[in-house]
C-alpha cells in the first residue's frame, strides 16, 4: 500500500518529547511544541498519535522497550558484565546532568503516578530494568566477577534503588557531577560482592 512517507520517524518525535520535558518540565509538552521541534505540523503530530496524552502514552510505552538500551550501548568484547552495569546505570543518568532537567523529570514521574495508565508504563519500565540489572549480575557471578552466593535478584533490586535514590538525593543536596555521585553511590553498594575492583572510568 502506498502513501505519503513520513517526514520523521517516531523515534525522532519521542526524542523531542524527552528534550521538551527536559527544558520545561510537563507543563512545557504540547503537541505543538514537540511539532515544532521536529520540524512538521501539530496537526500531522496529532494524526499520527491522537491527544498529548495519547503521545505521552506511547512514548512511555516507547522508554519501556528501551529500558535495556544504556546497557547494549556499551560493547560486550570491550567490557565486562560489571562495567556495563556500572557505566550504563551512570550514562543513563548523566542524560539529568543538571539539578533543572531532573526536576522536570521527577514531575514527569509525579504525572505518571497519578494517571493509571501512566503509572502501569511507569511500573513496567522499572521492572524492565531491573531485569535488565539482574541479568548483567547473574552473568558477572558467570565470569567470576561477582562472588558466587550472591542473590542476583537481591542485590538488582538493591542497585536499582540505590540508582534512583541517588539521583533523588543528588537533586536535593548532591555536590560534584551527577556522574560522579551515581558511581559513587552504585560502587558503595556492589563493591562487597564484587572478587575485583572494576576499572574507573572518566
Amino acid at each position: 500500500m502506498s502513501g505519503r512517507p513520513r517526514q520523521v520517524s517516531d523515534e525522532a518525535i519521542f526524542a523531542a518529547v524527552t528534550a521538551t520535558v527536559d527544558e520545561g518540565g510537563p507543563d512545557a509538552l504540547t503537541v505543538q511544541n514537540v511539532a515544532a521541534r521536529v520540524g512538521v505540523t501539530a496537526p500531522a503530530v496529532r494524526q499520527r498519535f491522537g491527544s498529548k496524552r495519547a503521545l505521552l502514552l506511547a512514548y512511555a510505552e516507547h522508554q519501556v522497550l528501551n529500558a535495556a538500551q544504556p546497557f547494549s550501548a556499551l560493547s560486550a568484547d570491550e567490557t565486562g558484565p560489571l562495567d556495563q552495569l556500572l557505566d550504563g546505570l551512570v550514562a543513563s543518568g548523566a542524560q539529568l546532568g543538571d539539578k533543572r532537567t531532573l526536576t522536570n523529570n521527577l514531575a514527569l514521574l509525579q504525572l505518571d503516578l497519578t494517571d493509571p495508565e501512566l503509572g502501569s508504563h511507569a511500573t513496567n519500565h522499572s521492572r524492565a530494568l531491573l531485569t535488565a540489572i539482574e541479568g548483567l549480575i547473574r552473568q558477572a557471578i558467570a565470569d567470576r566477577e561477582v562472588q558466587s552466593n550472591v542473590d542476583a535478584n537481591a542485590l538488582a533490586e538493591a542497585v536499582n534503588t540505590t540508582y534512583n535514590g541517588a539521583l533523588v538525593t543528588w537533586a536535593i543536596d548532591g555536590s560534584g557531577p551527577l556522574e560522579t555521585w551515581l558511581r559513587k553511590q552504585l560502587e558503595f553498594v556492589l563493591s562487597p560482592h564484587t572478587t575485583r575492583r572494576w576499572q574507573q572510568r572518566s
